[in-house]
């Protein structure tokens, strides 16, 4: 596998300027970060890193929060920037913070809208489902007053924004899918531990085994030159709860719209990148198969969280399939 490099070459720190240039309308470059030779950031194919501290900071300062009771879900999540709307779905284990990169790179084309899903503590033992989900979807596009809107989803995320189209067809233009699936089945392990952890109050971060398995799984994708930032991936989603894992497991389980897919008008673009395993594979072959109005776009390098460690290039391809071409 080829490793992940960094996105820009570095200058001695004599040759850089004592201002920040601008990247895009009300964005800056951090302090710190690399440019070129003449003080100005890298081209277009190499931008400069994002230092993830500052723009989740900046994330929490600027976006809008918002919360809405779903009887036995309750969710909450921010709404950050101007333009279409566009939603970014949560994939399995996973929060809506992960996204600060990507919408900071959007903000400025798209009115992102991200959240997170919660059980409440007296529906912990329910089994939710992905009609539930998209359910919620639509809920949360009502309160934000979008009639329609266009979706980001990696995995569960992907098999809820499906299912919200076979749902409602005329609200939902557009789907970016990553890693998305028709069916899924779990294994037996998989079904063994979503039963354990249906009650549960426990989070993932109690797993003694949970960090060996991220690091086995994502840690050689994420870029060299910020080592911290995986430790945002670990932490963030140390957050979640065990039983809401356990309720997208049980949802995932029940998924099977293979015959359903000719029925997809929107067009989708699914996304592949380097480091999706054969379940990640499987999936997405059976939906390029299926869907009628669908391209593929390939990432390399980037694992199965690009909007962590590659978010440029994610958004990038985000904002070529929804407005035509990248913003200057």
């Amino acid at each position: 596998m080829s490793q992940s490099s960094p996105e820009a070459a570095t200058v001695p720190a004599e040759n850089l300027p004592t201002t920040a240039p601008s990247l895009l309308p009300g964005m800056m470059v951090p302090s710190g970060v690399p440019l070129d030779a003449s003080g100005v950031p890298a081209d277009e194919a190499c931008p400069p890193p994002l230092v993830w501290q500052e723009v989740l900071n900046t994330f929490h300062a600027e976006s809008e929060p918002w919360e809405l009771d779903r009887g036995s879900r309750h969710l909450y999540g921010r709404a950050w920037g101007q333009g279409p709307p566009l939603y970014l779905l949560n994939g399995f284990a996973a929060t809506a913070e992960l996204y600060a990169l990507l919408a900071y790179l959007l903000r400025d084309s798209f009115r992102c809208v991200l959240f997170d899903t919660t059980s409440t503590s007296n529906n912990r033992g329910t089994r939710s489902t992905i009609h539930g989900y998209a359910d919620d979807l639509f809920a949360v596009a009502d309160q934000q007053g979008h009639s329609s809107f266009g979706v980001f989803a990696p995995s569960v995320g992907a098999a809820v924004a499906l299912q919200g189209v076979l749902q409602q067809p005329n609200r939902i233009t557009g789907l970016v899918l990553q890693h998305g699936f028709a069916t899924r089945k779990l294994s037996w392990t998989e079904r063994l531990l979503a039963r354990w952890f249906r009650r549960s109050s426990r989070t993932l971060s109690t797993l003694p085994w949970r960090r060996r398995v991220q690091e086995l799984n994502h840690r050689r994708w994420f870029p060299p030159f910020d080592g911290t930032r995986f430790e945002f991936l670990v932490e963030s989603t140390g957050k979640i709860p065990l039983s809401d894992l356990s309720q997208k497991a049980f949802a995932i389980h029940a998924v099977d719209i293979k015959d359903q897919l000719t029925q997809i008008k929107s067009p989708v673009m699914l996304v592949r990148t380097e480091g999706q395993g054969p379940l990640e594979t499987a999936g997405h072959d059976v939906l390029e198969k299926g869907l009628p109005n669908v391209h593929v776009e390939w990432l390399h390098s980037t694992g199965l969280h690009p909007y962590l460690t590659h978010p440029h290039r994610l958004a990038k391809l985000i904002k070529t399939f929804y407005l035509g071409s990248p913003a200057p």
